[in-house]
């Protein structure tokens, strides 16, 4: 068996296991208040990152890596990007059937995103959305860090949305930071970080806050940086 083969049945059981221990309202951003700051956090950094690179939503062609029911690439749509543009990759075959469904108007593909098969060069934007936290096999991420490199044009840019932390006691989760970044992308000689921008809150915070106390959870992203676990990383290919 393949290491993607591997890493697809542990991310598949892993989703099974999440979904029957925390239920299913559990991300609902309609019916559980945890979620709602949460997401607009995320959002926030999203939107933050394509600003900073001048992104034209009418020419940028966009991949998206492990993008699984295509949630990940809604706020383009929203901010106008053209939908023919984007594209996204996933290991789960129901997943991107899924996505499919729900933006037809996409390019979807079931690949490993360890052997995309796109030519060198194809595009303007690689981003990810908490893929590498799971993909604790350190020479697999290399595989698929290099294989987002490949598929970005010259100076274009990658946008690695991540957690920053694991979670504590457990050896299922890798943290996404800044060392680990530069180790697999080889920051300095074929990427250089451009920006890095806050997102949201680690999940225990920002949940109570999302709920109970939804006016604090942008001061708290402000006073206290450290409870911030999720950051948009942007990262510019180098010639």
């Amino acid at each position: 068996m393949t290491i993607a083969e591997t890493t697809r049945i542990s991310v598949e059981n892993y989703y099974r296991d999440y979904g029957a221990r925390k239920g299913s309202l559990r991300n609902d951003l309609l019916r559980n208040p945890e979620v709602l700051f949460q997401v607009l956090a995320a959002d926030v950094s999203i939107v933050s990152a394509l600003r900073s690179i001048q992104a034209d939503p009418a020419r940028a062609k966009v991949l998206d890596i492990g993008c699984g029911d295509g949630a990940s690439l809604f706020p383009l749509l929203r901010l106008g990007f053209e939908p023919s543009n984007l594209h996204g990759v996933d290991i789960r075959g129901e997943q991107i059937a899924l996505a499919q469904a729900r933006y037809p108007g996409l390019h979807f593909q079931c690949i490993d995103a360890s052997s995309l098969k796109f030519p060198d060069a194809t595009f303007d934007i690689v981003q990810e959305s908490m893929i590498f936290l799971q993909m604790t096999d350190q020479e697999l991420g290399k595989q698929v860090a290099q294989q987002m490199i490949r598929v970005t044009k010259p100076s274009g840019y990658l946008l690695l949305s991540d957690w920053r932390y694991g979670k504590p006691g457990t050896s299922e989760f890798k943290p996404m930071n800044q060392v680990r970044i530069a180790s697999l992308f080889n920051v300095g000689s074929q990427t250089s970080i451009r920006k890095v921008l806050p997102g949201a809150l680690v999940p225990p915070v920002g949940r109570f806050l999302s709920k109970n106390l939804p006016s604090m959870y942008f001061a708290a992203s402000s006073l206290l940086p450290f409870l911030v676990g999720q950051k948009v990383t942007v990262l510019q290919k180098n010639r």
